[in-house]
């Protein structure tokens, strides 16, 4: 099933704080074991309008730490803009931890030429660190 970005956004904002965003624009709830993401470079955009509000480097525990944002729905992505994460963040001072899963085949049973694997499909998710509930 493939949906709109605007879509994707407004089913993440009623799923409550934290949502799954994979490439494509899907939203996903698996149950996968996730890892911190430790220095890696994102972009930190405010949406809409998607306008970028920070460049950061997450930390050795994969968190990223921010001043002061204002309320609203924010994504993290990765420079090429092929990963992304989306949370809704209620104003102020920002500690969330950036954790990766690799996501399970779409369709285990679809045909592939002989020989040709797909690369594994990554899903990002922030973590709120200042209300981890």
């Amino acid at each position: 099933m493939t949906i709109s970005r605007r879509e994707a956004i407004g089913l993440a904002l009623a799923a409550g704080s934290t949502a799954l965003v994979l490439p494509g624009g899907a939203i996903g709830a698996q149950a996968m074991a996730e890892d911190p993401i430790p220095g890696v470079d994102v972009v930190v955009e405010k949406v809409p309008p998607g306008n970028a509000v920070a460049n950061v480097t997450t930390d050795r525990r994969g968190m990223i730490a921010l001043r002061d944002l204002e309320a609203g729905y924010y994504e993290v992505r990765n420079a090429d803009n092929t990963v992304r994460a989306g949370i809704r963040h209620p104003g102020g001072p920002v500690r969330w931890q950036l954790r990766q899963q690799i996501a399970p085949d779409r369709d285990p049973t679809a045909r592939q030429p002989l020989g040709e694997r797909r690369p594994p499909r990554v899903i990002w998710t922030l973590a709120d660190q200042a209300d981890p509930l």
